[in-house]
């Protein structure tokens, strides 16, 4: 079929469908359909507004380690202006500290030393797309680290990982952390460097994208995917059924775990994605410190419920501002509410008199665990890419970065488009 007349329909209006979206009608794709199902796109880039001012419900910043980004960057138009991030670490009781005793500085030069010899070693880590994946990556990071006799390296890993969401390095299999905070990536964080941020928030990277695509369909869940006699694939939503040629799927890939032309085996491997319940809390408050700041004792699996990182991105003329506070989950048996352990913490660093302004929680950096790396996860989803005419994309198949969704989403479409 030309590509005038297949008509593909991407599920999911998120970063890596709006590059797929874009990608498509770039390459002569005249019938594209986007459907989301919030009112908004953009997925995890969520920026909101107060005073005029941009601050962020999702992603912060990026990496000058990260060419896919700054690529598309380029190509949209779209600067680094936003203001400049600085990071300080605190303990519990807003004391700042230092992230390496001094005593064990010399052992860790040894060990990042001897990074990127380590990882040459593990070939998978270097494709776009997840297969052929040594069996030690499939195994916990810290068992990794331990592995490889990185002591110091795991607490590192722990302060740049755990701290944004992105889990328990005691639970995430080690294929995760490494692509999705690569040696580069690491280098860039202790460096201190020029974050990308942006002057009308990340989500001006959305709207940009946005302006390309021609057919988004907003508040339009897709509730199930079928196939028609005709070999055609039948989107429903739960306004209407439409007939597509093609479905590239870049929601969350479990959503659609009982589409009836998946066989068991595929079912069940969605089935088994986890995910991190993982908050963002914008608080309107008075004397709130500037820049960015990392609560380190609160990376503890027990202190979960607890700020992880906050920031306050402008300098404000009065008393009186906004501070974005990052935290996972409380534990089942927390008998305190999640918003009355922010209101604790924030009084521990200073901060007065906050007020909630918005909040929201993610669903956030999915994977799966060892058994279902060892039981064939991503060779079966590579199995399936094309099968039916579906596709699949996502965080799940990309691993959660914007480099990562932009990166897999290219390669998705140099692939089979």
């Amino acid at each position: 079929m030309n590509k005038e007349d297949c008509k593909i329909a991407v599920v999911g209006g998120g970063l890596s469908g709006l590059v797929i979206a874009e990608g498509l009608q770039k390459r002569g794709y005249k019938n594209i359909t986007i459907f989301e199902k919030d009112e908004r796109i953009g997925g995890k880039l969520y920026t909101i507004w107060h005073k005029g001012k941009s601050h962020e419900l999702g992603a912060i910043f990026g990496l000058p380690s990260q060419p896919y980004l700054k690529a598309l960057m380029k190509r949209l138009n779209i600067k680094a202006d936003g203001p400049k991030l600085s990071r300080t670490n605190y303990n519990t009781n807003g004391q700042k500290t230092i992230p390496i005793p001094k005593e064990k500085l010399e052992d860790f030069v040894d060990e990042l030393d001897r990074l990127p010899d380590v990882l040459e070693m593990y070939k998978s880590l270097k494709k776009s797309n997840i297969e052929n994946v040594e069996p030690v990556l499939m195994l916990p990071f810290s068992k990794w680290c331990d592995i490889h006799e990185f002591r110091i390296l795991k607490t590192i890993y722990t302060q740049y990982f755990t701290i944004f969401g992105l889990g328990n390095i005691d639970e995430v299999p080690a294929l995760y952390v490494l692509r999705i905070l690569n040696y580069d990536h690491l280098m860039s964080f202790m460096e201190l460097p020029e974050f990308a941020t942006w002057k009308n928030g990340v989500s001006s990277l959305t709207e940009r994208l946005r302006k390309e695509i021609k057919d988004i369909r907003l508040g339009q869940k897709v509730i199930d995917i079928s196939l028609s006699q005709r070999e055609t694939l039948l989107v429903q939503t739960q306004f209407e059924i439409l007939e597509f040629n093609r479905v590239i799927i870049a929601a969350p890939l479990d959503q659609f775990s009982n589409l009836h032309f998946w066989d068991q085996d595929m079912k069940r491997h969605l089935s088994s994605i986890r995910y991190q319940s993982f908050n963002v809390y914008a608080f309107i408050a008075d004397k709130i410190p500037k820049g960015c700041g990392c609560v380190l004792e609160n990376l503890s699996p027990n202190r979960q419920g607890h700020i992880t990182i906050w920031n306050s991105r402008w300098d404000e003329e009065d008393n009186e501002g906004m501070v974005m506070l990052y935290a996972y989950n409380p534990n089942d048996s927390s008998k305190i509410s999640a918003l009355d352990i922010i209101k604790e913490d924030l009084l521990k660093l200073g901060i007065q008199n906050p007020r909630l302004y918005q909040a929201k929680n993610w669903q956030h950096c999915p994977y799966v665990d060892t058994y279902a790396l060892e039981n064939g996860f991503y060779d079966k989803m590579e199995s399936m890419q094309g099968k039916h005419n579906v596709f699949l994309a996502g965080e799940i198949m990309s691993t959660l970065s914007m480099e990562n969704c932009i990166r897999y989403s290219i390669d998705l479409l140099n692939r089979f488009f």
